[in-house]
């Protein structure tokens, strides 16, 4: 386990269809120090001459994008990820269960490589996609009609995670390292494999992602999950 300096962001796209929501992304990147970008499947050619346009001043910003084909390969090192949605606290339904975007600074570290998810203009992110998130998050516009521009989602987005960067760190904080996250992911994988519990798998991903473990916390989780696990492995022989 190790303690990253500082908090880094990396912005995925899947299968984005504007070219100048697009154009406009990539000048969000630009004002907020986003370093990374990766899009999966896009809808277009990201050097478009329209992208290039409405990108304006940023348009070095494309040198910044790696075009992925799934969404796995955009957030499979990351410490955190976070999949956006118009639709959360749905009843019934585990998946969708989340924060809203204003909770964000107080669950994710303020250190380390996270990712911002977010889904197609007409469809959002699918089922599956919602899955391999870590954490599920909206913006709720109070309306009945609380879907948000691509372009403006990124930005409400940003603004909030600006914050942690800019807040003062009144003490030294350490947090869980990546490759134990990785292995609690990979237990619960397995978990929810030997129990087809899906729902209750969900459930409690959502919730340790969401309580920003501390490396103590984060340990015996792992040491627990890891002795399930093994326990698992050995009723299957």
């Amino acid at each position: 386990m190790h303690r990253e300096e500082n908090l880094r962001v990396r912005l995925v796209l899947v299968s984005p269809e504007g070219k100048i929501n697009f154009g406009f992304i990539l000048r969000l990147a630009k004002n907020f120090n986003v370093n990374e970008i990766c899009v999966v499947n896009p809808q277009f050619d990201i050097n478009d001459s329209e992208v290039l346009e409405f990108a304006a001043r940023a348009k070095d910003s494309i040198n910044k994008v790696r075009v992925a084909e799934s969404l796995t390969e955009c957030i499979s090192d990351v410490l955190i990820s976070v999949c956006t949605t118009a639709k959360l606290n749905l009843e019934g339904d585990v998946l969708r269960q989340g924060i809203r975007i204003e909770e964000l600074p107080h669950v994710i570290p303020r250190q380390g490589l996270i990712a911002l998810v977010f889904g197609r203009e007409s469809t959002g992110l699918t089922r599956d996609e919602l899955r391999q998130c870590d954490i599920i998050s909206t913006i709720d516009t109070g309306s009945e009609y609380n879907v948000l521009n691509l372009s403006h989602a990124v930005a409400l987005y940003l603004y909030e995670v600006n914050k942690i960067r800019e807040a003062p760190h009144r003490r030294e904080v350490y947090y869980c390292g990546q490759h134990v996250l990785q292995a609690i992911r990979r237990y619960l994988d397995i978990i929810r494999e030997a129990t087809g519990d899906e729902r209750g798998v969900i459930a409690l991903k959502h919730v340790l992602f969401r309580s920003n473990m501390s490396i103590p916390e984060c340990t015996a989780i792992y040491k627990l999950l890891k002795k399930i696990t093994h326990k698992i492995n050995q009723r299957a022989k």
